[in-house]
């Protein structure tokens, strides 16, 4: 029952709490309703979980169906109502296992592991989320190390062929070439998984992890051959592997590769590097400034960040792409990098706050809401729910305005029955101003990857409200 009915809320302009709250929500929900509702994947039985440190009152409440163990490439959007609830089409699925999306996934619930850990002693159904999520984790790893890797032991796409008759798990190679980025997230997530675990199985995950960095360690020369796109995220990963291990082995390696991407970027045009790549190496740049305290990473981040802002046109409100085309098409991708480097670099450039914030909230409404890019929000939580206040603190004044969780102009997913995803890309049209949607689909390596990127960057690097 509602004990605060609060202060009249108004609608006010836009601020960067707002939108580092919304994209958190966006993130966190649809997250839950995939790996939860959605079915698009191999699932798991409740019983084989180790959910005995959750109460039969909280596993109740959850009204949990059949948790993914893995999640396939490809899937409908749209959404079905079955016994009154809107549910996804199961049916409807690319049954490819890609390594990136599963290791996003794992990744993604690690990281709200972090996040309903607050809820102890404030909201027992909520706190037994972290549980539920831990124990998920490990059977996703458990899952991925016993079918998703190749005779040599590295991760590897692999397609779904199980026995429909008798349920046998059957997969087959669908790309033989492995990437370094993507085994690296796979430590990553590893590693993660057991600074929660107390069993046997710590330090195993643990060492399981030494083992995929010792490889890069063995390797570098072949990982620094690698193509940008591939070192870009490796440094990336490596980044994130240090944040969660303050391991010094590491440093060594993710020095060398920046440095290299840094060489490739510096001799070559700059109109040559897409927004995608320039975004993730500010980023990098960021994030190795603040994992080694070295001065130099702060400068490149602002002379890179400088070229950054050099796309956006005040005028449009967006930002734009050099064509010559009429049309342009932005992606997902591009457009929350970039709304994520905006914010990043209002931590280090007090000077450009202003005008950065406007460029942001702009970019935010109308590149990413009203764009179509996303095709429904997850409504916010109600008045009742303890997400909805400050600190989790139940009292009037801490009482968060809607517009902290949705815009009113987007729709809900019981509004449009459309489920709470990016689609790949929208276009936008130069002489009319208008964005026009691409093809409805989920793609599961797109979106998880998104999802981690704001769950990781948020939990670690700002205060959400």
């Amino acid at each position: 029952m509602l004990r605060y009915i609060g202060p009249f809320l108004r609608m006010n302009k836009l601020s960067i709490n707002q939108i580092r709250s919304q994209l958190f929500h966006l993130s966190k929900e649809s997250i839950k309703d995939i790996v939860l509702y959605s079915k698009s994947g191999i699932t798991i039985d409740l019983k084989d979980l180790n959910l005995k440190n959750i109460s039969s009152t909280d596993i109740n409440t959850l009204n949990l169906t059949s948790p993914l163990l893995c999640i396939y490439k490809r899937a409908t959007p749209s959404l079905k109502m079955k016994d009154n609830t809107l549910s996804w089409n199961e049916n409807k699925v690319k049954k490819v296992v890609n390594i990136s999306s599963n290791a996003y996934m794992t990744l993604c619930l690690l990281e709200l592991v972090d996040y309903y850990k607050k809820f102890k002693n404030i909201d027992s159904t909520k706190y037994a989320y972290s549980t539920l999520l831990i124990e998920l984790s490990k059977k996703q790893l458990e899952f991925y190390v016993s079918y998703l890797r190749n005779e040599e032991g590295v991760f590897i796409d692999k397609k779904d062929c199980t026995d429909s008759i008798t349920g046998e798990l059957r997969f087959k190679p669908k790309n033989k070439e492995f990437k370094f980025s993507e085994q690296a997230l796979l430590m990553n997530a590893y590693y993660k998984c057991s600074t929660y675990l107390e069993d046997k199985f710590k330090e195993s995950y643990k060492n399981f992890s030494m083992d995929i960095l010792n490889m890069f360690i063995e390797f570098k020369d072949e990982l620094y051959n690698t193509s940008f796109d591939n070192k870009c995220k490796t440094c990336l990963n490596l980044n994130i592997f240090y944040s969660y291990s303050k391991m010094e082995d590491v440093k060594p390696l993710l020095l060398d590769i920046f440095d290299l991407l840094y060489e490739e970027y510096s001799s070559k045009i700059y109109s040559t590097y897409n927004i995608e790549y320039l975004c993730l190496l500010y980023l990098n740049s960021t994030l190795l400034y603040e994992n080694t305290d070295i001065y130099k990473f702060k400068k490149i981040a602002e002379n890179l960040y400088k070229d950054i802002a050099k796309y956006y046109k005040e005028d449009l409100s967006i930002f734009i792409k050099p064509s010559e085309n009429k049309e342009m098409q932005f992606s997902a991708k591009e457009i929350i990098l970039y709304i994520l480097s905006g914010l990043y670099q209002l931590k280090f450039d007090e000077d450009i706050e202003d005008i950065n914030e406007e460029m942001i909230i702009n970019i935010f409404t109308n590149q990413l809401v009203n764009s179509g890019i996303i095709l429904s929000w997850p409504d916010a939580p109600t008045l009742d729910d303890i997400e909805r206040y400050k600190g989790f603190i139940e009292k009037s004044e801490n009482l968060l305005d809607e517009q902290y969780f949705k815009l009113p102009t987007i729709a809900t997913p019981e509004r449009n029955e459309l489920a709470p995803i990016f689609i790949k890309y929208v276009n936008y049209n130069k002489s009319k101003k208008i964005f026009k949607q691409g093809k409805l689909t989920f793609d599961s390596r797109k979106n998880l990857n998104l999802f981690f990127i704001i769950l990781y960057f948020f939990n670690h690097n700002s205060n959400i409200y």
